[in-house]
């Protein structure tokens, strides 16, 4: 099954293994205090409703509007594949069919210690044909899952994570897949930062830009649906890991934060999840409100 989702951000930024990749080829990420040459780690954005960002942020776009300023993305075509196996396991394929690179900008906390690093939002329009997909695994009873909730203005956010242990990952993760490889808009990037920080080209083929789940990586997957006004508006996705820690020699000292996993050469997308518990947490937050 495939659905249309209304956005899907993945925030490569947070990966201290990525930016030691690039660090060991030569690059200056993020950003070289002796020339003031910035290289961020690309955001991976796809929105099906128009973007409107500060132009110094859009790193790369096929198509875009700017006053110089601010910077207009149109509307992006994000997807998401749903594929149910024999063994009860539901396998999410995130596809990007159009997309633009951002930097993440300022943020008073780094992206390498936050634990959600990958988000995608699915219309509310598409719930019955979701629970309708997942329906031999939906089981009214719930136990086990408990409930956890955001806010902010009219926006409140609800999402199911399972064990009392796991408010801040969610349901649990049995492996996932993302990276930069295979998305053109990437490869140009790095090939314009490659001549800027007079990296050989040729060194590119070599890096390993992907993340796949270790065996020891604490990974989880929060099924949410978000309100506004009153009324559900989305059904909210969360990639999270917290474990283990991460150490690595930056620019200008020594960088502490959480792992995304093994570095790899992939530019297949997908995150696994039981289907049952997947199923269950959408059911316990549908009933939050009634």
């Amino acid at each position: 099954m495939e659905l249309e989702l209304e956005r899907l951000q993945v925030f490569f930024p947070a990966s201290l293994e990525i930016q030691e990749e690039l660090l060991k080829a030569g690059f200056k990420v993020p950003y070289d205090r002796e020339s003031g040459r910035k290289t961020p780690i690309p955001v991976v954005v796809s929105s099906r409703e128009g973007r409107r960002l500060r132009r110094d942020r859009l790193l790369k776009a096929d198509d875009f509007e700017s006053d110089g300023k601010f910077a207009m993305v149109p509307g992006e075509r994000p997807r998401m594949e749903m594929e149910l196996t024999d063994k009860g396991f539901l396998i999410l394929r995130p596809k990007p069919l159009d997309y633009h690179l951002e930097d993440t900008g300022f943020v008073s906390v780094p992206p390498r210690i936050w634990g959600t690093w990958a988000s995608f939002s699915i219309p509310f329009s598409f719930y019955e044909t979701l629970t309708d997909f997942l329906g031999e695994f939906r089981n009214n009873e719930t136990k086990g899952l408990y409930l956890a909730s955001r806010s902010s203005g009219r926006r409140i956010e609800v999402y199911a994570y399972k064990g009392r242990t796991r408010r801040d990952l969610g349901v649990p993760v049995f492996g996932y897949a993302l990276g930069l490889h295979g998305l053109a808009l990437a490869d140009e990037y790095l090939r314009e930062k490659a001549g800027e920080s007079d990296v050989p080209e040729e060194r590119l083929r070599y890096l390993k830009l992907g993340l796949r789940k270790r065996k020891e990586t604490k990974a989880g997957f929060k099924v949410g649906i978000a309100w506004e006004n009153g009324k559900p508006s989305e059904i909210t996705l969360k990639l999270s890991t917290t474990d283990p820690k991460v150490r690595i020699q930056g620019l200008y000292g020594e960088l502490m934060g959480k792992s995304r996993g093994e570095l790899t050469r992939t530019d297949d997308w997908y995150i696994v999840v039981h289907a049952e518990d997947f199923a269950g947490a959408l059911h316990k937050v549908a009933g939050t409100f009634g």
